[in-house]
């Protein structure tokens, strides 16, 4: 009530009414939307799969090529694809809000299959007859995930979610004999794992010279010009400011080494995670001339198929790119506070990519670089980490959900 009255006295009464007006619509839709899932779960399933990545920021990652091989088939399942934001979807593809009142609840509680990369929505309940496929993204990632994130550990909400995710799945896929042990000990999760290789990742295993094209059509870059790709990752400590001292790049320096070690001309390009891109992209074009963001472009895979060199800290891009067998460095300057904060899988020294601290250091690895020992290296760690990448797993997937909206049937053999 005091509150209510300081509102009043400080803004008027129309302020006030405004609030008032929001509150009873965000409880009223609340109120909807817990009504509406159950009484949608009632309706008979559809012959449909609903799919999403990265909480509806982006068409792309496991969902998406699961889709393609899915859309192939002719098969006339129904696919849509769950959006928050403004990025294009395929025009077979329905797209529906990621939080809509209606649609996605309707869609969710009649869909014979849902997939997704991350948690998923609190307020779900699979029905008998769903299947429901976690991809999650990260293969063999550097950085601790879920559970295992020191600061995530006192989360409530992030418990419930993970345990929500992990009841709703009736599968895991994974990539490796390295996730499937994270899916055990990050998530708490014991039910089935696939191991059949990541679906975003069939696309680099089989090559496509057609994107190598699409990368230097979409950016203007002639076909004799090499890239250099630099794609750093979050840090959860960048909550309040990011420092952008952890990204400073010699990228004259840089680009002399690259034409010193492997020839010709060299363009550099930044790809920011989305959660500081914009932020940092401007920041970095203020001091870095010559220099392309390729923020924008959706596909990461496709992207990583047109360039020549990979660089990155903590991202587990660096494994995808090493799929490639192209050169790939690291370089972290905060590597010992980023793992105390974050937690970590391997100590930078364990990954087979030459690392740097700095930019004297990057520019050593570049000009001492011996491709053959590093695919040795390279050849050497994915034996350890079990490794699985036969180059078909979007096809085996899609035969899987094709067969189980036929027949009912979850079949991994």
């Amino acid at each position: 009530m005091n509150k209510c009255l300081a509102i009043i006295r400080e803004k008027g009464v129309l302020e006030f009414l405004k609030r008032v007006k929001v509150y009873v619509c965000i409880r009223l839709s609340s109120l909807l939307a817990r009504m509406l899932y159950p009484i949608f779960s009632l309706l008979p399933l559809q012959n449909k799969v609903v799919a999403t990545a990265f909480q509806g920021k982006k068409y792309g990652d496991n969902p998406a090529y699961i889709f393609e091989a899915i859309n192939q088939k002719n098969t006339g399942i129904k696919l849509l694809w769950m959006v928050d934001g403004k990025f294009e979807v395929p025009q077979w593809v329905k797209a529906i809000p990621y939080s809509g009142l209606l649609l996605t609840r309707y869609h969710l509680a009649t869909a014979k299959v849902i997939i997704d990369t991350h948690h998923f929505h609190a307020w779900t309940k699979k029905r008998k007859g769903q299947l429901y496929i976690e991809t999650w993204h990260g293969g063999l990632g550097i950085k601790k995930l879920e559970l295992e994130v020191p600061e995530f550990q006192n989360l409530k909400w992030l418990k419930d979610l993970t345990a929500h995710t992990c009841r709703m799945a009736d599968v895991f896929i994974s990539q490796s004999d390295h996730l499937s042990r994270i899916y055990r000990s990050a998530f708490h999760y014991d039910g089935l794992i696939f191991k059949c290789g990541y679906p975003k990742n069939d696309i680099l295993i089989n090559g496509d010279a057609a994107c190598r094209e699409l990368v230097r059509s979409y950016y203007n870059i002639d076909k004799e010009t090499r890239i250099f790709l630099y794609a750093p990752t979050y840090r959860s400590s960048f909550f309040d400011k990011i420092d952008m001292s952890q990204f400073i790049i010699d990228t004259d320096a840089l680009r002399k080494a690259l034409e010193s070690k492997f020839g010709g001309k060299w363009v550099i390009m930044f790809r920011w995670h989305p959660k500081f891109a914009e932020q940092l992209s401007q920041e970095y074009k203020e001091n870095s001339s010559g220099t392309i963001d390729s923020t924008d472009f959706q596909d990461m895979q496709k992207l990583l198929l047109g360039v020549d060199v990979v660089l990155s800290d903590y991202s587990s891009c660096i494994f995808d790119a090493a799929l490639l067998d192209i050169p790939c460095f690291t370089y972290a300057t905060d590597f010992d506070i980023y793992k105390a904060e974050r937690g970590v899988y391997y100590e930078m020294e364990e990954l087979p990519f030459p690392y740097a601290r700095n930019n004297e250091e990057l520019i050593e690895n570049i000009k001492n670089y011996d491709h053959e020992a590093y695919l040795e290296r390279w050849c050497a760690f994915k034996e350890r980490m079990g490794l699985y990448e036969p180059g078909n797993a979007s096809v085996v997937i899609s035969d899987i959900i094709i067969n189980f909206i036929h027949n009912n049937i979850l079949d991994l053999t």
